[in-house]
């Protein structure tokens, strides 16, 4: 039994590293709202389950423009933060001076609101969009073929931490 193909061994690092950055890119923003507002949100996934429900929407509603999927990931991103937002000063904000356990509950019956929300209006079958045409392509890496998505995603992984990094260590506040 001998050692792996090096592109067979570099296809797997890159795709393990374009799922970590997926992760990354998921729990930044549990950890950014944990570590900014103290609140342990149970309902961040739902929050995002609910962005990835609109960006379909939205592409089904720009479909005709050739910038429908980066439009639809905008007003989808937008959309939810709104929404978090009015939770946030609405509702959560009354959760502050109380116990973890209490916001818990609160973001935990978020998840339920939320995920029934869902399943009302789009359904229980799997929905997906098509990646933009800018990213359909794959790429040689020796004698495999490596999807240009997956390089965006670990390239952007990084740019999201830096800006992170930038908001949070480099301005006022």
């Amino acid at each position: 039994m001998g050692f792996p193909d090096i592109s067979i061994l570099l296809i797997q690092v890159l795709s393990g590293l374009t799922y970590s950055m997926f992760l990354f890119l998921i729990a930044s923003g549990l950890s950014l709202i944990f570590g900014v507002l103290r609140i342990l949100n149970f309902a961040h996934g739902s929050f995002y389950m609910l962005g990835a429900y609109l960006t379909y929407h939205f592409v089904s509603l720009f479909h005709s423009t050739p910038i429908h999927f980066w439009m639809a990931v905008i007003f989808g991103s937008f959309s939810v933060a709104i929404l978090g937002g009015i939770i946030e000063r609405f509702l959560l904000r009354r959760l502050y001076l109380h116990e973890q356990l209490n916001q818990l509950l609160f973001t935990y019956a978020l998840v339920l609101l939320i995920s029934d929300l869902v399943k009302i209006i789009w359904g229980t079958e799997q929905l997906s969009v098509s990646r933009p045409a800018l990213l359909k392509d794959s790429i040689p890496i020796f004698d495999q073929f490596f999807p240009l998505y997956n390089l965006f995603i670990i390239l952007l992984g990084p740019i999201i931490a830096f800006l992170f990094w930038l908001i949070l260590y480099r301005t006022r506040g």
